[in-house]
């Protein structure tokens, strides 16, 4: 769970780490969206005054940042900075321990920099002071940059946090440390040991649909297969995929066709009947379909009539008019490929049935094809 910056910040104020004030002299006006680079993209505006803050704001809340509205609009003081660090906390897949990655020129293009990393093993301030001695910092500014790292620390261990990132953590010219702009990304799996609710958003950074949602809960309190995985996407063709490599290799030969996935889905694991019914409303649901393609291999423990039995009571109740390929194989096969049939013909469907002699990326083309011809 990737968190907006004033939720990361108010997170990292319940550690006593100070960020900037809500009102001063002059602002700083930030969309919150998750978007790298959002500067350079027109979402951070600087203002005079609190007025001018204010229409800033405004016609920020009307600004697409990648594809993104922003969910709020963030107005703090523009405070006054000597000097500016980077500093995160990321957790090393490769040495497996919690990781320090610090930079004494922090800001805008410090990806670009040289960074020093620390495996963290005791995460006190001792060790984090014996870490500063060696980045020959100004002996005034490294008692208080520790006192800080040392809370900063603590947040990310607290909080169940994959990853914090303060850039720039900005000394004022008073000696205080100020977090000017936070990131953090919370372990998903942690939320049940915390009492902070957000909104439920997907890996692409944007709030969860409702389709999402309704597909989600599928899965929940129901361990027979899996039914519940479904991302939507900007396209127009409803995809309906039976296991993981064959969902993705589906994907692409969608793709490669020059036609747009609706969704990205996958079910396996032998689900049954209600689940496959629930998921084939929910991918049918989404507006402005002009295709669906229902493809897979050959399962091998899988029951293909009653997923199939499913699928065709979700046809019955929506009665789609654009193109369907189906291509599928397996236990039980024969008895839902006449199901599948009875379904068509009763229906009047536009609805053409494949088994394993078809191979499973030339579905794809079939589909094409038919969505061609019903044009004409």
């Amino acid at each position: 769970m990737e968190l907006l910056e004033v939720e990361a910040k108010k997170i990292l104020e319940n550690y006593s780490i100070e960020v900037p004030p809500n009102s001063g002299k002059s602002y700083v006006v930030k969309a919150q969206v998750l978007s790298k680079n959002r500067k350079a993209k027109g979402g951070v505006k600087f203002a005079e005054n609190l007025e001018d803050a204010k229409k800033k704001a405004e016609t920020l809340q009307q600004t697409e940042i990648d594809g993104q509205k922003p969910e709020k609009i963030l107005v703090e003081e523009k405070i006054d900075i000597a000097k500016e660090y980077y500093l995160s906390f990321i957790y090393d897949t490769i040495c497996r321990s919690p990781t320090l990655i610090f930079s004494r020129d922090g800001g805008t293009g410090v990806e670009k920099r040289q960074t020093q990393k620390m495996q963290i093993q005791h995460g006190n301030s001792e060790e984090f002071e014996k870490f500063l001695e060696k980045q020959d910092l100004p002996e005034k500014e490294a008692p208080e940059l520790c006192k800080t790292i040392t809370k900063l620390f603590k947040a990310f261990q607290e909080e169940d946090a994959k990853m914090l990132e303060i850039n720039p953590l900005a000394l004022t010219p008073r000696g205080s440390f100020v977090a000017v702009d936070a990131k953090m990304e919370l372990d998903s799996d942690a939320r049940f040991r915390h009492k902070q609710e957000y909104p439920e958003r997907t890996g692409f950074k944007r709030a969860k649909t409702l389709r999402e949602k309704k597909a989600e809960k599928i899965d929940e309190n129901d361990h027979r297969g899996v039914a519940g995985k479904y991302t939507e996407l900007d396209g127009n063709i409803g995809m309906m995929l039976a296991g993981g490599g064959a969902s993705l290799t589906n994907m692409d030969a969608v793709i490669a066709e020059g036609l747009k996935p609706a969704n990205y889905t996958e079910y396996g694991g032998n689900p049954p009947t209600e689940k496959v019914y629930k998921l084939s409303k929910v991918i049918m649901s989404k507006p402005g379909l002009e295709g669906l393609l229902h493809v897979g291999g050959t399962a091998n423990n899988t029951d293909i009539y009653r997923t199939m039995k499913g699928f065709c009571q979700a046809l019955e109740e929506l009665t789609p008019d654009y193109p369907i390929v189906v291509r599928r194989d397996g236990p039980n096969a024969d008895k839902a490929f006449q199901l599948l049939e009875e379904t068509r013909d009763s229906l009047d469907l536009n609805m053409q049935l494949y088994r394993n002699d078809l191979p499973m990326t030339e579905a794809s083309e079939k589909l094409l094809e038919t969505i061609e011809e019903q044009k004409k």
